[in-house]
């Protein structure tokens, strides 16, 4: 087997991920793709004029922007991350070895896994020589997170890991001439790499990567699917992108009769010989033929069909609305009492507070792997989940603050729960809060400094003055 070629269950779903990136990258690669996305007006349509058909369809970028405004949903809120070790004192910027920081690489793969719902994380960790950890990673002898594309995972496998299941194998492209493999052998996390030497994948010598002194007893490798599988499943997107497909095919449709029409076509009869092999015809031209039943007619087509292609376009453009925006569940217009309002704000109540959980709890794990091979520290990480915000009333604000007051909630929970509800502005942090409290109580002292001395009034003072 080349061990360069993704597995048959993975394989199968190449071509609904190229399909998915080229529809959510717009107008260029669609386009590029030719009569895979938009069929010629013709059978015998060359291939200069079906450049020009092409080039005048206009592509509705339905799925681009479907996809922007999940992301936008996802990060309208900072994430949080929190985390008391060095992750959050050293890592947290710089934590895969391209340089992309916690948050840079949360957006990459909330935009990947909502096109493929198909991604991994391996937290690797390079050899090294250093006495202590922050040795280490002042030397760059750290662990980073690698990431993998849908494209990049070539077959994994789950099984027993003493009394859990968990991934015992995992075949990874780290590019065109390398390949990763990582699997359990007799318990013992083993890393080979595969690299293209004339054309033939060559596997240098087996690593057994040690954390603190010990070989590790797992494979450090996230794998992000869909409902935790291990064979890809359909994303999020895909309704939207063969939506936006039908659209575009329609447009062309459309497109191609209002060409047809815009042109009156010469028709004509009793023409023999010479003459009718070449018919030149311009504006105030005259045309005499030695025939007498030579005719010439123009004919105009009516186009009566364009309503009818335009009323379609009109209902796809429809369904793609519904189908992006029932990504989210929509507040019922119905009045509720407050127990089912606190409820159902309380439960993930969207398709995409669902998946956001799902990713945030894989971004977790994968910061988690890197704390345990440096500090030990606990990792949590959060996406926002919180998409239809609604401000928080007098009465609200004063039961908290009760919460607040009779030791019932920290002060940061406090603050955070006054700005996601809409009080505070929603870039606002508690650090900026605090220092904004410490600068206003320091401004109350120095104006209290300035002010005069009060005046002390006696009791003899106070008596009114004896009558003359």
């Amino acid at each position: 087997m080349d061990v360069s070629k993704p597995h048959s269950d993975i394989a199968c779903e190449h071509e609904r991920w190229d399909i998915n990136a080229d529809v959510v990258g717009g107008h260029y690669p669609v386009k590029a793709r030719g009569t895979k996305y938009l069929p010629k007006a013709y059978g015998e349509q060359t291939a200069e004029e079906y450049k020009s058909f092409r080039d005048h369809v206009s592509f509705y970028p339905a799925a681009n922007r479907t996809l922007t405004g999940l992301l936008g949903l996802m990060f309208r809120r900072n994430p949080v991350l929190e985390n008391t070790g060095i992750i959050e004192g050293q890592l947290k910027d710089f934590i895969t070895r391209d340089g992309k920081s916690v948050n840079d690489l949360a957006k990459e793969v909330c935009r990947a896994y909502l096109t493929t719902a198909y991604y991994g994380l391996l937290v690797d960790h390079p050899s090294g020589t250093a006495s202590s950890a922050g040795e280490a990673i002042a030397q760059g002898i750290r662990p980073y997170v690698l990431q993998y594309p849908a494209h990049s995972i070539l077959e994994v496998r789950r099984g027993a890991i003493g009394a859990k299941k968990g991934i015992t194998y995992a075949r990874l492209l780290d590019d065109e001439d390398t390949v990763r493999v990582l699997e359990l052998i007799s318990g013992v996390y083993t890393v080979t790499i595969y690299r293209k030497i004339g054309g033939t994948f060559v596997p240098e010598a087996p690593i057994v990567p040690i954390r603190n002194g010990q070989p590790l007893r797992a494979i450090p490798f996230v794998l992000l699917s869909e409902d935790d599988l291990i064979k890809p499943q359909p994303s999020i997107m895909d309704h939207v992108v063969q939506l936006n497909l039908d659209h575009y095919r329609m447009q062309g449709l459309l497109t191609s009769c209002h060409m047809f029409i815009s042109t009156p076509m010469l028709f004509a009869k009793g023409v023999t010989g010479e003459e009718g092999k070449k018919l030149t015809v311009s504006p105030g031209a005259i045309l005499a033929f030695e025939a007498e039943n030579a005719d010439l007619k123009w004919v105009a087509p009516s186009g009566d069909g364009i309503p009818s292609l335009e009323r379609q376009l009109e209902r796809i453009e429809d369904k793609l609305a519904v189908v992006a925006s029932r990504i989210l569940a929509r507040v019922k217009p119905a009045p509720e009492a407050a127990e089912t309002e606190a409820l159902r704000q309380g439960a993930e109540n969207s398709v995409l507070a669902s998946i956001a959980n799902h990713i945030s709890s894989k971004i977790s794990q994968a910061l988690q792997l890197v704390a345990d091979w440096t500090d030990g520290s606990d990792v949590r990480y959060q996406l926002n989940t919180d998409y239809l915000p609604t401000k928080m009333e007098a009465t609200e604000i004063t039961a908290l603050f009760n919460v607040y007051n009779g030791g019932g909630m920290s002060f940061e929970s406090f603050f955070y729960a006054l700005r996601d509800r809409g009080v505070h502005n929603e870039t606002l942090t508690l650090d900026e809060e605090q220092k904004r409290i410490e600068g206003d109580r320091s401004k109350a002292a120095d104006a209290a400094a300035l002010l005069p001395a009060p005046v002390v009034v006696t009791q003899r003072e106070e008596q009114a003055p004896p009558v003359a």
